[in-house]
């Protein structure tokens, strides 16, 4: 009689460890029908991205009774690890890994990615205190290039879960979609272009909006034909066309470079995609000509060197 005392005992102490779950959330990352994506983006490279936190709500669940609680999150089914990718993880077809970021709290969303939690394969698991939880339903989704050699084909992507001891808080899953890598393209002769501005003095600046020292080169391309050709330069630019100054020890404060149109002289507006050229019958080499100068961003500009960094995007239609 005893014996039998102590395992009821046993069984409603198990019992009561677990969190009681009040709402739960789940999410379907849609993709579009088809995805396409250049050749030459490099592997590392991010295919698609849903460019912020997705999903709403916020689940609830109660982790109050005593004993210790746990939280478990990542990916079922337990995907590889991609070597050399951090926190990117394998689908359905060769060369094509997907990164998961989650966000807990839905009132202090981190501004990118990598400042949530990255999900991964083998969902891991670690105590949490006794509370009640309101996890948010927020994720945050990119599918990467993992190797020279991708697979075209359906894409199918494991689900994403977050429990709770054994409730399932949130939940995000994901529509299939056929992903085409684009056999036309255009690939840079020089992968990496610097561009060395001439020395500069202080007098050439009277104020802001003022410039000197032009220094006129090229993005040298060669094209597949029968394609359109647009391209896109970003970085970290104060306005418009101007990219800002490398804050440091020993750099010249107050100016930046800004970068204009070679067949015209119009500046470049950043982050925007800008109009090429179609290839034609035969393709070939192309060049995308541009240049740069300093720009005076501030009433007051310091001496010092200037170092700034642009990266270009080819599109293809």
């Amino acid at each position: 009689m005893l014996w039998v005392l102590a395992v009821l005992l046993l069984a409603s102490w198990s019992h009561a460890r677990a969190c009681a779950l009040d709402t739960g959330r789940k999410t379907v990352q849609a993709f579009p029908a088809s995805i396409s994506a250049p050749r030459d983006i490099p592997v590392g490279g991010v295919i698609f991205d849903t460019h912020g936190w997705i999903g709403t709500g916020d689940a609830y669940v109660r982790c109050m009774e005593l004993g210790s609680h746990h939280i478990s999150t990542g990916f079922v089914s337990s995907p590889a690890a991609v070597s050399g990718l951090s926190g990117v993880y394998a689908t359905s077809l060769e060369g094509i890994g997907v990164r998961v970021g989650w966000a807990q709290n839905s009132n202090n969303l981190p501004a990118s990615i990598g400042g949530g939690e990255i999900m991964h394969g083998s969902r891991p698991r670690r105590e949490i205190p006794r509370n009640h939880y309101a996890p948010a339903q927020r994720f945050w989704v990119q599918l990467v290039k993992t190797n020279d050699n991708p697979s075209s084909g359906a894409l199918y992507v494991n689900s994403v879960r977050i429990y709770y001891d054994n409730e399932l808080t949130n939940e995000l899953t994901f529509s299939p979609t056929q992903l085409v890598f684009t056999k036309k393209g255009c690939s840079l002769r020089t992968p990496d272009t610097t561009v060395t501005l001439p020395t500069t003095n202080l007098h050439h600046f009277t104020g802001v909006g003022s410039t000197t020292r032009e220094k006129a080169f090229s993005l040298n391309l060669d094209c597949d034909p029968d394609i359109r050709v647009s391209y896109r330069v970003d970085g970290l630019h104060e306005a418009g066309s101007v990219l800002k100054n490398v804050i440091g020890r020993d750099m010249a404060r107050g100016i930046g470079v800004q970068l204009l149109k070679g067949n015209g002289g119009a500046p470049l507006a950043l982050g925007v995609r800008n109009e090429h050229l179609n290839t034609g019958t035969a393709g070939g080499p192309s060049a995308i000509p541009l240049v740069a100068r300093y720009y005076q961003l501030e009433p007051t500009v310091s001496p010092g060197q200037v170092l700034t960094t642009a990266i270009l995007t080819l599109f293809y239609e």
